[in-house]
This record gives structure tokens, C-alpha cells and sequence, in this order.
């Protein structure tokens, strides 16, 4: 089978997603339609498998600007009339998905074509109302065009329903997980509330910064952000908080592995891959209630609305014994591995494409 992906953004979520889908269908041939980012790693083709082949969309950018998106359109309708036997289109991300599905009702490729967002742009929590229902309106005329939306939870396919496109199933995210349980860290002093991820309007730092100011008194909490971007001056470095700056996934991972419980203090999500990964190792959860998040919170976790609610999860997570914690650290690894495996995914991808959306 053909697959071809189309996307302005090869970095961050999307590229760890098509390096894990592409590594698990490794039996099909995939070509990457891709526009450059900052992040986008210079050695990229090297991160995937010899299965897979490369091909840049110079053109491609992020913000809508009419004259050059109607040059990336061109640019796209040239690259894939060039690709032969073409079985699948799937599109990923927002700008890629407006796109890819007007050339592939062009190239009457319509019955071939998904569109997996990566996390909705009218979620976005950033911008003003005006702009939200602009791209609402733009993801209702696309939608018109071809294909199927992939929803990445269900939360998200609840909030595309509830705007409107109802062509929508859903594909969890998944990630690698071990059949063995991994080495459950017992909670210490501090205990240490962590997140990943660029520290940007989407992750919201302000309330991470308000949050871990409550409690820069307090030496029974501390606070660490694996990562770091261009909002890193909104976090106040009190003697409770650290950044890391950029590091690896090695030590993304060590890091991980050395915190007590995962926080997010995000305004929107698809399906967090960082969530998942922090579910693999076992750590309880602290998810502010946005879409996707409010998909892994169970049993292994607390979800807040502000900060008075986080700071009271907080206090909970404080005053809870050894075996309750460990409870929680149990559930979120098996959550993960019950519903969010890369096995699951690929059995669900494999069955939409070869029946065309029946899954």
C-alpha cells in the first residue's frame, strides 16, 4: 500500500507521531509531504525507516496568508500528480488538512483522503472569538471536500460534532508500551509535580507560574518544566521551580522518571503524547479539564479547572498514603497500556485503510 502524509509541520507532536505510525505499518510504503519548521530536526529523514521517503514542500507555511497559501497549493497538486498509485492521502494538522483536501477533490483522490488534526484550531484558547469561528468556518468549507476527520480522543471528536462536522471517527494516539510494569517510583519529599513540553501560550505557563508560586514556601512541593520556548520569562524561577531548557528524549525521559506526579496546565490538547508518556512510567496524574486531558484522568488522577483546584489536588496528593499513591501510579500505567498502545493504533489504522473508513 501507498500512503502518502502531507504536512506544513514536521516537529514537535506530528513528527513523533509519523516517526511511531510509519515504524509500526513498516510492511507499507510512505512517502512525507513536509514544510519546515524552527524545531523540524536538520537530520529528519534519518529518524525514520527505509520504508519511508521525504519529500519537502517548500512553500508550506503556518499562518493563512492567501497569496502564498495559493502558491502551496500549487506546489502540492505538482508534488502529488508526481507520485504514482497513490492509496491513501492523509493529511495532518490544520493548514496541511485546508489544503490537501482541496487538491485531493482536485485530483479526485476525495474517497481516499483523512484528515487528522493534531488538536483542532478553533480549541485554541489564544486567540479571540473572532478568529476561533473563522476557523471553524474553515474547517466546516474543507470538510466539504473530501475525506474523513480522524479525531485523536473522543473529546475532540465531541467538540468537532458539536461545531459541525459530523464526518468524524476517532483513533486514539498511542505510544511503545512494555508488556512489564514499569519500576513505580515511591512518592518522597519534595514531591515533584512535572510537565513537558515548549513552554507557549497553548501550555500556559501563567497558571503553572501561579500554582507553583502558592507553594514557594512550601518545601514538601516542587515544580520542574522539561523543556523550554519563547513564554519562559512568564515562569517566576522561585527557588520550587525548575526549567531544564532543551534536552533530548533520553533525558526527557530520565527526567520523567524522577518526578512524582505529571501536571498539565494546558488551555487545549488533541491527546497528549507527553501524558502518555508520563502514564507509561506510572505517574499519577494532574490535568487541567481541557480536550484531550479529560480523556486520561480515571483512577490515576486528579482533574482541576483553575488554580484554586489544582492547589487543593495538590494538598491531596500531600496527605495521601504510600499505598493510595502507588494505586494511582498502577491505573495510569495500565490506562496506557489497555487503550493507548502503538498496537491498538496500528490495527485500527491498517483496518481504515484498507476498508476506507470502517473501522
Amino acid at each position: 500500500m501507498h500512503i502518502i502524509h502531507v504536512t506544513e509541520c514536521l516537529a514537535g507532536g506530528v513528527l513523533t507521531f509519523l516517526i511511531n505510525l510509519t515504524s509500526q505499518l513498516k510492511n507499507e510504503e510512505h512517502v512525507i509531504i513536509y514544510g519546515k519548521r524552527d524545531n523540524t530536526p536538520a537530520n529528519v529523514q534519518s529518524l525514520f525507516g527505509s520504508n519511508v521517503h521525504l519529500i519537502h514542500w517548500k512553500t508550506a507555511q503556518r499562518e493563512i496568508r492567501p497569496q502564498k497559501d495559493i502558491r502551496a497549493l500549487f506546489e502540492l497538486l505538482h508534488i502529488l500528480k508526481e507520485i504514482p498509485d497513490i492509496d491513501i492521502l492523509q493529511l495532518h494538522s490544520s493548514k496541511a488538512g485546508a489544503l490537501g483536501r482541496i487538491a485531493a477533490r482536485i485530483l479526485g483522490l476525495q474517497d481516499k483522503t483523512f484528515y487528522l488534526p493534531h488538536g483542532v484550531a478553533f480549541a485554541r484558547q489564544d486567540v479571540s472569538k473572532i478568529k476561533r469561528n473563522f476557523y471553524v468556518l474553515a474547517e466546516k468549507i474543507a470538510d466539504q471536500f473530501a475525506g474523513t476527520v480522524i479525531a485523536c480522543s473522543n473529546s475532540e471528536k465531541e467538540l468537532l460534532i458539536r461545531n459541525g462536522i459530523s464526518n468524524v471517527i476517532v483513533i486514539n494516539n498511542g505510544i511503545a508500551i512494555p508488556d512489564s510494569e514499569p519500576e513505580y517510583k515511591v512518592p518522597g519529599r519534595p514531591l515533584v509535580f512535572g510537565t513537558v513540553g515548549r513552554i507557549t501560550s497553548q501550555k500556559n505557563p501563567y497558571l503553572f507560574n501561579k500554582i507553583a508560586k502558592h507553594f514557594r514556601n512550601n518545601p514538601e512541593v516542587k515544580f520542574v518544566w522539561i523543556g523550554d520556548g519563547e513564554l519562559k520569562n512568564e515562569i517566576e524561577l522561585a527557588d520550587n521551580i525548575e526549567i531544564t531548557g532543551w534536552v533530548n528524549a533520553q533525558e526527557v525521559k530520565s527526567y520523567l522518571k524522577k518526578i512524582d506526579v505529571y501536571i498539565s496546565t494546558s488551555l487545549w490538547e488533541g491527546l497528549p503524547l507527553s501524558v502518555l508518556e508520563a502514564m507509561r512510567l506510572g505517574k499519577p496524574l494532574l490535568l487541567r479539564a481541557c480536550v484531550g486531558n479529560i480523556d486520561l484522568v480515571g483512577d490515576n488522577g486528579y482533574i482541576f479547572c483553575n488554580s484554586k483546584e489544582a492547589i487543593q489536588m495538590i494538598q491531596k496528593f500531600l496527605c495521601i498514603d504510600t499505598a493510595e499513591f502507588m494505586f494511582f501510579s498502577k491505573n495510569s500505567f495500565i490506562k496506557a497500556k489497555n487503550e493507548y498502545s502503538l498496537e491498538r493504533i496500528k490495527s485500527k489504522y491498517l483496518k481504515l485503510y484498507y476498508k476506507k473508513g470502517s473501522i
